[in-house]
């Protein structure tokens, strides 16, 4: 059964004027896109069904793209067709956009919850939370398609235009924060890669003997391989890394259950790999007793934000789906945000278990750089996250020359230069500063995470919802009041999780 009947999505566009006739700068944009993606869709189609290596090129395309189209609309034939993508390619590649860096810092959040207890009951809430998150990401990520279809819109500021910016008054006056958040996450997972890079380098370095510092490792890093990559012309080079991400993320998942259960890092069995600093070793207290759980389960919450956040590209995702009823795509988000759950409660699980309360917030940390298997672990990640770190990078860059309309005149190489390497001393200087991956991911996914997935789309919702008129149904009227009150429940929480990591009122 579809979820917005096609007769009400027929009405909104009646009384709104007809489809494409909100934005002029939208349908010129239009215009200018069609060539290029279908010379592009043209001869990626066929290979990108039926071979598994295209399949990961047309990931990185998605990846390199995510951003920019969250920021600007699809071609209107492709709007109206519907995509080209299946079900199980649009569920592998929204699996592999979920999970990413915020994976590494849930076990942290799941021994907070512990308080540095023994317990092995922190999973148990740590589970519902992981869970439940899941749940409220995932009923967004739909909430988004279905305002796409009631609207016709294919990204998500076009979704805000034609939704609440058709209300005029001050939603049409902080249209711009819009994409300002979409920047602004985006720019984050950056800050999140250079620490996740400056971390990774180091222990690798200390594998083979050479003793560097963090910032050494960090600099050496940015100047010598960000850099240049920031400034590649073309992105396609990067295609074949797509796979070694995808291969180390699931690596490191074998690896840490490994580790959970040999014995290698237990200090009652005398471990072998029991050469890490002290606060970076296996750590239980004898109080086996699960404390109360307190603001401290706003902290996990909010990791999870960012953990689960791709919002700004669920737009695309809709639009991409052949076939794109609402039904199947529901089926997508549910498969594909199920398994990121999963993933994510068997990462908390292996690195809570292997070192308790002394978790990093960056769980690869904790592990011995003699350690051969984490080696592996730690390089093939370094390797992923390297060769993705553009992939935002450039949305990002693109996102701030159409925020401040910059024309194609001053768009040239050297200007773009200047911009990506004020940009990237930027990234560099705050990953520099902050050591703590589990606090950029709290705190980033708090703030912007809060407004991308729950305050924009439950005010999209509502407004396309009044825009229908007296033809909506009450099932609807409900479900944009609901909305709003679930709205008001992600504010109250990323408001709390910012305060337990700032001000340490989960202590």
């Amino acid at each position: 059964m579809n979820i917005i009947p096609t007769s009400e999505t027929e009405v909104f566009i009646r009384q709104n004027g007809g489809y494409g006739t909100h934005d002029n700068h939208h349908n010129h944009d239009n215009q200018n896109m069609i060539t290029s993606f279908h010379s592009s869709e043209t001869s990626a189609t066929p290979m990108y069904i039926h071979d598994l290596k295209s399949s990961m090129q047309s990931t990185l395309a998605t990846s390199i793209t995510m951003i920019q189209q969250s920021l600007r609309p699809f071609p209107a034939s492709i709007r109206d067709m519907g995509g080209t993508s299946s079900l199980s390619n649009e569920m592998f590649n929204l699996v592999k956009n979920l999970i990413g860096a915020g994976a590494f810092g849930i076990p942290s959040g799941v021994a907070t919850l512990a308080g540095g207890t023994a317990t092995k009951w922190a999973i148990v809430p740590a589970a519902g939370i992981i869970i439940l998150l899941a749940a409220i990401f995932g009923y967004y990520f739909v909430l988004l398609g279905r305002i796409c279809k009631m609207t016709m819109a294919a990204s998500y500021r076009e979704a805000w235009d034609r939704s609440a910016g058709t209300r005029g008054g001050i939603l049409k006056k902080i249209s711009f924060l819009v994409p300002l958040s979409i920047i602004f996450i985006a720019g984050i997972g950056n800050v999140a890669y250079s620490m996740i890079l400056a971390d990774t380098v180091k222990s690798l370095a200390e594998r083979f003997g050479h003793h560097i510092s963090r910032t050494a490792s960090l600099m050496t890093l940015t100047v010598f391989v960000l850099l240049p990559l920031c400034m590649v012309k073309k992105l396609s080079v990067l295609a074949p890394f797509s796979a070694v991400g995808t291969a180390g993320m699931v690596f490191t998942l074998v690896v840490m259950a490994i580790r959970c259960f040999d014995g290698s890092y237990d200090p009652e069995q005398n471990g072998r790999y029991l050469d890490t600093a002290p606060d970076l070793r296996p750590y239980f207290s004898d109080d086996e007793h699960m404390p109360p759980l307190g603001t401290n389960i706003f902290l996990l919450s909010c990791m999870c934000f960012l953990a689960y956040f791709c919002h700004y590209n669920s737009p695309r995702y809709y639009t991409e789906l052949k076939n794109n009823t609402i039904p199947r795509f529901t089926t997508v988000i549910n498969v594909s945000f199920t398994v990121t759950a999963l993933v994510y409660f068997a990462i908390g699980i292996f690195g809570y278990y292997t070192f308790g309360a002394n978790t990093d917030g960056y769980i690869l940390n904790n592990y011995s750089a003699n350690d051969d298997l984490a080696s592996i672990c730690r390089f093939a990640i370094a390797i992923s996250v390297t060769f993705t770190y553009p992939l935002p990078f450039i949305g990002t860059r693109d996102g701030i020359l159409d925020l401040f309309s910059v024309s194609d005149e001053l768009q040239s190489s050297t200007n773009l230069n200047i911009l990506t390497l004020a940009m990237l001393s930027a990234f560099t200087l705050l990953a520099w500063h902050f050591t703590d991956l589990e606090l950029m991911n709290a705190v980033g996914g708090a703030a912007f995470g809060t407004a991308v997935v729950f305050i924009f789309p439950s005010i999209m919702f509502y407004c396309a919802v009044q825009n229908i008129g007296s033809e909506v149904t009450f099932r609807l009227k409900l479900e944009s009041i609901l909305v709003l009150v679930l709205m008001c429940a992600g504010i109250a929480m990323g408001v709390i999780g910012i305060l337990v990591m700032t001000v340490g009122l989960g202590e």
